[in-house]
């Protein structure tokens, strides 16, 4: 499952689900990139590039999350089932 991350309060809740789920693939988006992403370094992480830059995480994401753009978001979302936590 996808679980899209776009909140810090919701997202802290994604994160949870996320944990528990062994095919779980995390996106940060908005301010879902300034979540904690530790308890989920097992998973396949992506943050959008546009809102890590707007938020100056681009040195705290570089090494935990890949870096992408809204068209690898969109292939993402084809590509798996999706929980929502924006």
């Amino acid at each position: 499952m996808l679980y899209l991350l776009g909140d810090k309060m919701l997202g802290a809740v994604g994160l949870h689900y996320a944990q528990m789920d062994a095919d779980a693939v995390v996106v940060l988006i908005k301010d879902g990139v300034y979540l904690d992403t530790q308890t989920v370094q097992d998973k396949k992480i992506y943050a959008i590039d546009e809102d890590v830059k707007r938020r100056g995480m681009e040195g705290r994401l570089k090494d935990k999350a890949e870096i992408v753009g809204y068209d690898k978001l969109v292939d993402l979302v084809f590509d798996h089932k999706v929980a929502n936590f924006v």
